[in-house]
């Protein structure tokens, strides 16, 4: 399905067609956050159940980054193949199932087996969503793509808040499972009827479009964009796996005060990616993309310096809201830098930048049993400074701003910059 042309029904109604498009997409982003947090939350019990160390758990949690990383790139060639709106709707109810699978299995290596397929899937949805959300982007004229990230930051504390309410209801994981993964491919179904994207442009008839890259420009920007990527996301892994550590076993603060970090880090991220748009449409992926790097890293840096449980907890906040709109504008660059093949380098970016958040945890804990976990922490904060540092990759590709996508007549900001 394509939008209407100009020559079709008017414009009020083209842009009501973008904004349900939005609001659809968004809903894959809350699908895929919940259906991993709801999973997360019941950690515990899947792990009572199976009779599993720490070691064996960690082991089979190893699985989830792996089926994804094995499988993005394919997922961005099948996202281009076949249609991005055709893979979201599919991926988008492969999510739920895959996720009430989780409850069923009575042995370490089944559970492994559908974790690694969980994990597959999941990638899928995210190369599929993320390309709707760059697509949308386009046809809104004006940044929207950091946003419907905002909606997988926030469903994972409503997925998590679900799985608790499940555990402490004394709900066994199955039965957690499958009422969510119900709801969740209910949402999926009715939000993906109403996803319809414009036809993909190319590069060439943009308007003002610089000439089009050669295939080794664009292989080499991708690779730097998705260095930026794994950069964002080691510290992501960092924050989630060693920050109530950190505030617990070094600076000796009480297990209830720790968690203080990762929901510091959380909320912020969350906030970050609300506002992430507003200040790309304002000051450019560029200096935001920089301003975010200096904020993450210095902040964190700051914090584990100071060496107080205030510090820190600040410090992890500061590394939530800088993180925030790094791995959404790398995507967003990705997408414009050649439309005709969003998928699959948006599929090449996540491949790499999920290996920060597959590694990153491993490496921290490796550094840190050889200098310590503060100074190993101060890694994603050094890495969050390279990104300030190669920031200037994304300001290669100019977008229109609202205010002059509103000079070309139209009734909302940027709704007819390419339709």
């Amino acid at each position: 399905m394509t939008l209407p042309d100009r020559n079709g029904p008017n414009r009020n109604e083209r842009w009501s067609q973008l904004q349900r498009t939005r609001v659809a997409i968004l809903a894959h982003f809350f699908v895929l956050g919940a259906a991993t947090a709801t999973w997360a939350a019941r950690l515990p019990a899947i792990k009572a159940e199976l009779h599993l160390s720490d070691g064996r758990l960690g082991l089979a949690l190893f699985a989830i980054p792996v089926g994804s990383v094995l499988t993005l790139a394919m997922s961005g060639r099948i996202t281009d193949r076949f249609g991005a709106v055709r893979v979201l709707r599919i991926a988008g109810l492969l999510v739920p199932v895959a996720l009430a699978c989780l409850g069923l299995p009575g042995n370490l290596p089944l559970l492994m087996v559908l974790l690694m397929c969980y994990g597959a899937v999941s990638g899928l949805l995210d190369v599929a969503m993320n390309t709707c959300g760059a697509r949308l982007e386009a046809a809104y004229g004006r940044p929207i793509l950091t946003s419907l990230h905002a909606g997988y930051s926030i469903a994972g504390l409503a997925g998590a808040g679900i799985g608790g309410a499940f555990a402490a209801l004394g709900i066994a994981p199955l039965p957690t499972f499958v009422t969510a993964a119900v709801a969740l491919a209910v949402l999926a179904a009715l939000a993906g009827r109403q996803v319809v994207l414009p036809p993909v442009v190319p590069h060439t008839d943009l308007p003002g479009a610089p000439p089009r890259r050669t295939a080794r420009n664009i292989t080499l920007v991708i690779a730097v964009l998705g260095l930026l990527g794994l950069c964002g996301q080691l510290g992501e892994g960092a924050a989630g796996d060693w920050s109530a550590v950190y505030l617990h076993v070094n600076l000796g603060t009480p297990s209830g005060v720790a968690a203080a970090g990762l929901a510091a880090f959380s909320v912020t991220m969350a906030v970050g990616r609300m506002f992430g748009d507003r200040l790309a449409a304002r000051f450019g992926s560029a200096l935001l993309v920089r301003c975010s790097g200096l904020v993450a890293g210095l902040g964190l840096a700051g914090g584990l310096l100071i060496g107080t449980p205030a510090a820190a907890i600040a410090g992890f906040a500061l590394l939530g809201a800088g993180l925030a709109a790094i791995f959404p504008q790398a995507v967003s660059a990705a997408a414009r830098l050649d439309p005709e093949h969003a998928g699959r380098n948006i599929g090449r970016i996540a491949a790499v930048a999920y290996l920060g958040l597959l590694g990153g945890p491993v490496a921290i804990g490796a550094i840190a049993s050889g200098v310590g976990l503060r100074d190993a922490l101060l890694v994603p904060a050094g890495l969050a400074l390279l990104v300030a540092v190669l920031a200037g990759i994304m300001g290669q590709e100019k977008r229109q701003a609202p205010d002059e996508a509103a000079q070309d007549g139209s009734d909302q900001p940027g709704a007819e910059a390419r339709l």
